[in-house]
């Protein structure tokens, strides 16, 4: 049985809808990547971290101006995407984007029914998931393609991703919705999101990752509390990959794949086993790459000398969506890992959130481990 260690990034709390999301998550990865032949580790060490109040990122309420008279810009021009594209250009839908991107386009969809799913604080339904796993499965054949025929629509698209489901599933509208709202979405960051919608929701995200980092790097009671949690974790997935004669498989998102990495590359002064062995290291969205080039973990090489893989990983995949501005490369500090790029249609302030409701996220991990022979 595969023992699956998922370390959160930052700004994540012990919330319901935290627990709900790990739930929907852990679910996509036993159907779209393991099977059922797999045991979820999932440490919280979210919870050591003081909480920030939000006011203190609300620099646009309340607060004089420290310019001589002059109004504030009202956005960005033509918007992100450039151009001047108004919300009612047709032109603009998740079919046409299909037409030239059709991974990216059924990861947009995919997204949209987890983020419904999160809407509802519920459990994501067998419809949902027979989607997601028909996407998957597209992307995994290099068929992405066929679901989006020239005469593509919300309806067509919606079909396809039904294919196969019993005649009971109502998936149809709930598909076509989401479509819907993807191009909706699309539009709308094309041409009215101004500078000030853009800054409002990257400043807490990088307040938050900026404070996560300080107390983890930060020598003291609540980095040994980060520690303890990610410790237990590892060594209870570990003594159950050998009892169980499984691969051992690590998952570190953001900030928890610096801390991965910064335990595994010194696993005695971690306090882990001196046995432990993990066939796969996966950091995504991450920053082990960013902090071992500014020498600031725990386990620093001599001055002048290069970083490599850690000793006791076997695979060492790096992903990252070149729109994400919290995720780095890791090759060009680190020797033996692997860097591969992960494409997406959002935007960047939520490119960093959103590895785990991708389709291609599953269909990539799947063919990767089988390539490595771990599953």
């Amino acid at each position: 049985m595969t023992q699956l260690v998922f370390v959160h990034g930052v700004a994540t709390r012990n919330t319901p809808a935290y627990q709900q999301a790990v739930l929907n998550r852990n679910t996509l990865f036993r159907e779209n990547v393991f099977g059922h032949n797999v045991e979820f580790h999932s440490p919280n060490w979210g919870q050591h971290v003081p909480l920030i109040q939000p006011g203190v990122f609300e620099t646009d309420k309340g607060a004089t101006t420290y310019s001589l008279n002059v109004s504030p810009p009202p956005g960005l021009g033509g918007g992100l995407m450039g151009g001047a594209t108004t919300p009612g250009n047709p032109n603009i839908s998740i079919e046409a984007i299909g037409k030239q991107d059709p991974i990216a386009a059924l990861d947009a969809i995919c997204s949209e029914i987890i983020d419904r799913a999160t809407r509802e604080n519920r459990p994501l339904e067998d419809e949902e998931l027979r989607a997601f796993r028909v996407a998957t499965d597209l992307i995994a054949s290099d068929s992405a393609a066929a679901a989006f025929p020239a005469d593509a629509s919300a309806q067509t698209i919606a079909a396809k991703l039904k294919d196969g489901a019993p005649a009971t599933f109502s998936i149809g509208s709930k598909i076509a919705d989401a479509i819907t709202k993807v191009t909706d979405r699309v539009r709308n960051a094309a041409s009215t999101l101004g500078f000030g919608a853009v800054r409002d929701s990257l400043s807490p995200s990088i307040g938050l990752f900026i404070g996560d980092v300080f107390v983890y790097l930060k020598e003291g009671e609540l980095r040994e509390k980060i520690r303890d949690e990610v410790r237990n974790a590892l060594v209870a997935a570990h003594t159950a990959a050998k009892a169980e004669k499984g691969p051992l498989v690590l998952v570190g998102h953001s900030m928890g794949g610096v801390i991965l990495v910064d335990m595994l590359a010194d696993p005695s002064s971690a306090g882990l086993p001196k046995d432990l062995k993990a066939d796969a290291l996966i950091t995504v969205g991450s920053q082990p790459g960013f902090f071992g080039a500014l020498d600031v973990l725990t386990s620093n090489m001599p001055a002048g000398s290069g970083r490599r893989r850690p000793d006791c990983v076997g695979l060492w995949l790096n992903v990252f969506d070149p729109i994400d501005p919290l995720a780095f490369r890791a090759d060009m500090i680190f020797s033996d890992v692997n860097d591969l790029a992960f494409n997406s249609v959002t935007g960047i302030t939520e490119a960093h959130s959103k590895y785990f409701q991708r389709a291609q996220f599953y269909a990539r991990t799947r063919m990767r481990l089988k390539d490595a022979g771990i599953l």
